[in-house]
């Protein structure tokens, strides 16, 4: 099939262009940085120079591709210090509109959104699934976030003319992600600044990146038009999995801060994940697109991410 993927050089495109490719799908993958072009013809697709935010030359470069598939992967956490949300909540507001768009007019029958697991209501028992609802009356600090996630499934999954999935992912780890042996979440670690904050309570789902690509792939062609949630077999509360983390680094043991503390030193997103997030569910992923995470629990995971 004909696959048009944005955002080819992520966390998930680096797996995901090669299984594409070794599926034999064909793959154009946009990017606004030419530099970008020579990573994306290693990986065996067709790099083309476009950006979402610019309509005219988005719809000429889908429209050239002749797509079957859409996949919007596109995320640019950290462009800016004072907001490191702001460029992503662009892309999943203006970005996916535009992305949308032009996948219509370019006759696509399937669109593919990126979307988080971690972001649905703290409130209720058990874990978030499909039909848990997103957090959208989340502390002002970081509710633009949930609100443009909500705006890019949305959009989605009204897009007339084209069957719209939205993948909700957990918690990337993996090379290049931030839970890797250089990434920051390493450093903060290795550093003892990564405390345990109230109970640790927060519960995460992870998922390998090689496993979200994975499930990706799967939703070229399987399951329904809808939401799916794409995480591991094994939610952890962080008080469960960070001693583990930093066990496998060598690091000191994670201490504690009292949340009233955290809040008035720290960042509110930073908080509720470490105090209210709810881990999520992947049993329709499983049963509907028919994927199976190969790393089943994050224990196993890190293990192998960090002692390889």
């Amino acid at each position: 099939m004909n696959v048009f993927l944005a955002g080819a050089t992520g966390a998930i495109g680096r797996s995901l262009v090669p299984m594409l490719v070794k599926e034999g799908h064909k793959v154009v993958a946009m990017t606004r940085a030419p530099e970008k072009f020579r990573n994306v013809e290693a990986m065996g697709a067709k790099p083309v120079l476009g950006d979402v935010f610019d309509p005219a030359r988005l719809n000429e470069v889908v429209k050239g591709a002749e797509p079957e598939i859409i996949i919007h992967q596109l995320t640019s956490f950290g462009a800016t210090a004072r907001d490191p949300f702001a460029e992503t909540n662009r892309l999943r507001i203006e970005g996916t509109g535009n992305l949308v768009a032009a996948a219509r007019a370019g006759g696509a029958r399937r669109f593919i959104a990126q979307s988080i697991s971690f972001l649905c209501t703290p409130t209720g028992d058990g874990l978030s699934g499909e039909n848990t609802p997103l957090y959208i009356d989340a502390p002002e600090a970081f509710r633009p976030l949930v609100q443009a996630v909500a705006e890019l499934e949305r959009q989605t999954l009204s897009s007339d003319g084209m069957e719209g999935i939205v993948l909700r992912y957990g918690h990337f780890y993996g090379p290049g992600t931030f839970y890797a042996l250089d990434g920051p979440i390493a450093a903060s670690a290795r550093n003892g600044q990564m405390p345990i904050i109230g109970d640790g309570t927060g519960t995460y789902s992870f998922v390998h990146v090689d496993d979200a690509a994975a499930a990706t792939l799967q939703a070229l062609t399987r399951g329904a038009p809808g939401i799916y949630t794409i995480v591991d077999d094994v939610p952890a509360p962080i008080s469960e999995w960070l001693p583990v983390y930093a066990e496998l680094l060598a690091a000191p043991t994670p201490g504690r801060m009292a949340e009233t503390v955290a809040l008035e030193s720290s960042d509110p997103f930073f908080v509720y994940l470490m105090t209210q997030q709810r881990g999520a569910s992947n049993t329709k992923a499983k049963r509907e697109l028919g994927w199976q995470p190969a790393h089943g629990s994050w224990r196993d995971g890190f293990k192998a991410l960090l002692t390889s």
